[in-house]
């Protein structure tokens, strides 16, 4: 679950407990196992990154987590439960009678995140072998429920909301190699999956109320964020496993389409370039994980008009919370953030004053003016020949973050010119997008120096010389950490968390959508992909965690309700 570290760093969410992102497939979440000692057998409860862990600050919130079991049958047998605290483990545990096969399942309240209410249903199968998986059927007590059965085609999972089938549930699935898969249900509420392989299995999927509305210890909350969890032991039965087709190899995409980032990844530099799409490193650890391990090792481009793999390009300092723009013939890179410990020690988080030119012809790079103080978590674009760079703070290893009080310009046509501070900015903020809107910078969203998501969007006039305010971008409070912005045929596109694709208006008064994500994310790039489109690259979502995929969105069939 991602948190807003000491440092402030990562690049998922802010606060404690921020649950609602899931911005991480290592983000937490309540499981449920079973465990047999000595004593014998017990139901354990755990507060993590997966089954697996269990020495996570367990919430003091889900104390009151209710616990129960079932067999075959719809009854069901409470569970006495209590928290378990040692240097190694913080759980909640409940013993449970003798028998083997049966189903533990949960209820947790975690409470309020801002205006957000969140929500888990937690779960776990025991059996005894692979065609005793499916016969527990459905809960008549959990909201949102996994319900898992073998085939002769491998491992089908249907999703059920207050026990109708759910359709278009994201569903990440993860086995004992900690091989991932992910899928989305059907109109039926089933997807289709391979047989994981041995040993315990988790599934994760959730489902969002977004019209909920209420009191919690008496504050109000708009919205309730539910969760899923499922594990169970996959016992590979040959009658099965032997049967399940192997996916075939793609040897050629399909006409438009992209293959998918050499590394999911969130928080990356990306750039389109005389029809080649460019991708520069970025972050692969999971929330809380920053060390040099953590950020991707490639700098790599891809041809847009049926390119078929990317090709490894010779990359300079692995680095995130950057941007990689696009000027004539070459690829520029301006500053970012690195780590300097080990996945083991402590935070060492440094940004850097970088600032490269790439030139595809001779695929060599150029070291230019250096940024007048390290920067990261900024943006940057190019505006005729100019390119500004907005927002962001300077990282000195274990220090809070010094933010930046001035955007900047630099003249591409002259590379030995120096970099010169816009009029101050009325805003400080970071993990912001950066675009243009008839010939004026543009400023959207973001984080400020208070831990509050923004939906400011700032506008500066390099002809006057002023920054001046537009419209707020729509969507709920978080839509604008993370976001991403485009200028493509002279029109303004923003994408958040909420998974909707909007265009500022021509007027500059509103906002209009004009696409949907499949999967909603942040920390990704938006850029162009010919005349009519968008790519929607990488980034992290609140379900399946770092994205290694690329979206596209129509714009020829936008809509023109304006947006709330």
């Amino acid at each position: 679950m991602p948190v807003f570290q000491k440092h402030n760093i990562t690049i998922f969410a802010t606060l404690a407990f921020l649950l609602t992102s899931l911005a991480s497939a290592d983000a937490h979440f309540v499981w449920l196992k079973s465990s047999n000692t000595d004593a014998g057998a017990n139901a354990v409860l755990s507060f993590g990154e997966s089954p697996a862990v269990e020495d996570y600050n367990l919430p003091e919130s889900l104390d009151n987590s209710v616990l129960w079991w079932r067999g075959k049958s719809e009854k069901t047998h409470d569970l006495d439960s209590e928290r378990v605290e040692t240097d190694d483990r913080i759980v909640i545990e409940a013993p449970l009678p003798s028998g083997d096969s049966r189903v533990l399942e949960a209820t947790c309240t975690y409470g309020l995140y801002h205006s957000t209410m969140l929500k888990y249903y937690a779960k776990h199968i025991n059996c005894q072998s692979a065609a005793e998986l499916g016969k527990f059927g459905p809960s008549k007590k959990l909201k949102l429920d996994i319900v898992p059965s073998y085939t002769k085609a491998g491992l089908k999972v249907a999703v059920y909301w207050q026990g109708k089938p759910l359709a278009g549930a994201k569903l990440t699935i993860t086995d004992s190699q900690d091989k991932e898969q992910l899928g989305t249900t059907s109109p039926k509420g089933t997807a289709e999956f391979s047989v994981p392989a041995k040993g315990l299995v988790s599934v994760l999927t959730n489902f969002d109320e977004k019209k909920a509305s209420g009191e919690f210890e008496g504050k109000p909350y708009n919205g309730i964020s539910n969760y899923a969890t499922l594990t169970f032991t996959s016992h590979a039965n040959p009658s099965t496993a032997a049967t399940a087709p192997t996916p075939p190899i793609k040897k050629e995409l399909a006409a438009g389409e992209l293959p998918r980032l050499p590394e999911a990844a969130a928080s990356f530099g990306a750039a389109v370039n005389n029809g080649w799409l460019y991708i520069y490193s970025g972050h692969t650890g999971g929330a809380h994980e920053h060390s040099r391990d953590n950020l991707a090792k490639h700098f790599c481009r891809v041809r847009l008009d049926g390119g078929q793999e990317w090709e490894e390009l010779k990359m300079e300092q692995p680095l995130q919370g950057f941007p990689l723009v696009s000027h004539g013939n070459s690829v520029y890179r301006v500053g970012g953030m690195y780590a300097k410990n080990e996945a083991d020690e402590e935070d060492e988080l440094y940004s850097v004053a970088d600032f490269s030119r790439y030139d595809p012809k001779s695929q060599q790079w150029q070291a230019l003016p250096a940024l007048p103080a390290p920067r990261s978590s900024h943006d940057a674009v190019v505006i005729g020949n100019q390119l500004y760079v907005s927002g962001g703070w300077e990282l000195e290893g274990g220090s809070e973050g010094t933010w930046q009080e001035n955007a900047l310009v630099f003249d591409l046509t002259n590379p030995k010119s120096s970099w010169q501070p816009l009029p101050e900015q009325p805003f400080r903020r970071r993990a912001l997008a950066t675009s243009q809107w008839q010939g004026k910078l543009a400023v959207v969203g973001g984080i400020d120096e208070d831990g509050e998501v923004s939906r400011r969007f700032d506008l500066y006039d390099s002809k006057a010389e002023t920054w001046s305010q537009g419209p707020e971008i729509p969507g709920k409070r978080m839509g604008g950490f993370g976001i991403s912005a485009w200028n493509h045929a002279d029109n303004l596109y923003i994408s958040g968390l909420d998974g909707i694709v909007y265009q500022l208006a021509e007027t500059g008064k509103t906002w209009h959508p004009v696409g949907e994500l499949a999967t909603p994310r942040f920390f990704h790039r938006l850029l162009p992909a010919g005349e009519h489109k968008l790519l929607v690259i990488g980034g992290a979502s609140f379900s399946s965690g770092h994205l290694d995929d690329v979206e596209f969105i129509d714009l020829t069939s936008k809509q023109e309700k304006p947006a709330s």
